[in-house]
């Protein structure tokens, strides 16, 4: 009876992969936080070039971060790797390009700290794009 083309197929649970609900929490919370950041700097009277390179890149790592959390392909593994290191280099760069005042009249120690807060805060996100990067990740299986 296996060989019957009526029957529905059966799934193997190991082959099904799912990432945790935490990760699925974790991208909508740090796209919620982002995307409000995003519009307030990019309505603030002194944007410039550096936000108008930051903001696609923003965008397209937020795609990779999509495609690690729900485990889709989108373009090749190596591409997410050059966009991860090109996304941490213009993160750091920025802060001595942008025209925009970062620290917002807070005193540099109240700076400091919610700018460690922000990398901090981020960090599973840059984790995230360096995971997908790799070939081994679920979502190239069977890209």
């Amino acid at each position: 009876m296996k060989n019957d083309p009526y029957l529905s197929p059966e799934l193997d649970s190991s082959s099904i992969k799912k990432r945790s609900i935490w990760w699925k929490i974790y991208f909508f919370l740090i796209n919620l936080l982002s995307g409000i950041g995003m519009l307030s700097l990019m309505s603030h009277p002194n944007v410039g070039i550096a936000e108008y390179i930051f903001l696609p890149l923003w965008v397209v790592a937020t795609a990779g971060l999509f495609g690690f959390v729900f485990i889709k392909p989108i373009y090749k593994p190596t591409f997410w790797l050059k966009l991860l290191i090109t996304y941490i280099g213009f993160s750091l760069i920025y802060y001595f390009i942008t025209k925009i005042d970062q620290s917002m009249s807070m005193g540099d120690i109240g700076f400091y700290i919610s700018t460690a807060v922000s990398w901090i805060i981020s960090l599973p996100a840059y984790y995230a794009l360096y995971a997908y990067s790799r070939p081994n990740n679920p979502a190239w299986e069977n890209a």
